[in-house]
């Protein structure tokens, strides 16, 4: 038989992200990015790029982006923008356009 557990203050909407209004989403944001602030949808926060150790900025950012799922960084190592639907988009040999 299933036992159910009470809720303590009833929270479980905002300690699962996103449902108890704008300040719980602020803080669902903070949680959901690893401490960063989310630069993608809240419901979408499973594609939001991870933080990078700060000295890894500066090299990550010269390589530019790699992908359109790839984002800047900024000197802190949160991602600050993603890169775009044409970053890191080039075509394979043979597939070239008519």
């Amino acid at each position: 038989m299933a036992r159910a557990f009470p809720l303590r203050g009833g929270t479980m909407g905002c300690a699962l992200a996103l449902a108890c209004g704008v300040a719980g989403t602020a803080a669902a944001q903070q949680r959901l990015a690893g401490q960063c602030p989310l630069i993608v949808p809240a419901d979408s926060a499973v594609i939001q790029p991870r933080r990078i150790l700060p000295g890894q900025v500066a090299a990550k950012n010269a390589m530019g982006c790699l992908s359109p799922s790839d984002a800047i960084y900024g000197p802190d190592g949160c991602p600050v923008r993603m890169c775009g639907r044409e970053a890191g988009v080039f075509p394979l040999p043979g597939t070239a356009s008519p």
